[in-house]
């Protein structure tokens, strides 16, 4: 049977996704700043003390500074321990859903959840899902209408997310689209530690 053939595929899989939850709304809009690695420029010394030729010598390059390729990607405002930080981080995991399910590549959501996170890593696999019928989709999936820090206590960090699932088009390979998501409304909450920087250890739906 065709992927063609299989017209609710992406409906079953979002219906699972966000079954603790609804159906969902999970998107963003922040940008990403990683800003540039720091680096040392390289220095270099020739000594002559006299006309005749002397051994040229040269310092040894100074190892570039490295980044955490996660920390990198997140915003300078998702990266502080502050009640606003921990909503900003929350809004980037959604935005970088989005692209996960545009590009059809499971590696842009790695760390940015802990494994403890079930949901997270139900959206994880739904992207491999994706992936895997040679699909991706044509827009972003989530809208995150706002993201606000209920609990910010030594031990509890909670972001309570008001988000809207929207409905765009599944493509093949091609292009051509063989499915579209559903669009719901959905109200989520974030658990988040921080450790150097924020991950996300638990969604679930947000009880009225």
């Amino acid at each position: 049977m065709t992927a063609a053939a299989r017209p609710h595929r992406h409906r079953t899989f979002l219906a699972y996704a966000v079954a603790p939850v609804a159906l969902v709304t999970l998107g963003a809009c922040t940008g990403s700043d990683p800003g540039p690695a720091v680096t040392t420029p390289l220095t270099s010394s020739a000594v002559t003390s006299s006309p005749t030729p002397t051994a040229s010598t040269s310092t040894a390059p100074r190892p570039t500074a490295t980044v955490d390729p996660v920390i990198a990607k997140i915003p300078a405002a998702a990266r502080t321990e502050t009640i606003e930080g921990a909503a900003a981080y929350t809004t980037f995991y959604f935005t970088q859903l989005n692209e996960a399910f545009k590009a059809a590549d499971p590696a842009v959501l790695l760390n940015l959840s802990s494994p403890a996170c079930k949901m997270c890593a139900a959206l994880s696999n739904g992207v491999a899902d994706v992936k895997k019928a040679g699909h991706h989709y044509g827009g972003d999936l989530t809208k995150v209408n706002y993201a606000s820090t209920t609990e910010f206590s030594p031990k509890t960090r909670q972001v309570l997310v008001d988000l809207n699932q929207k409905a765009v088009p599944v493509l093949d390979g091609s292009g051509r689209r063989v499915d579209t998501t559903r669009s719901a409304k959905l109200a989520l909450v974030a658990t988040v530690e921080f450790d150097k920087r924020w991950i996300i250890t638990r969604l679930q739906k947000a009880t009225s």
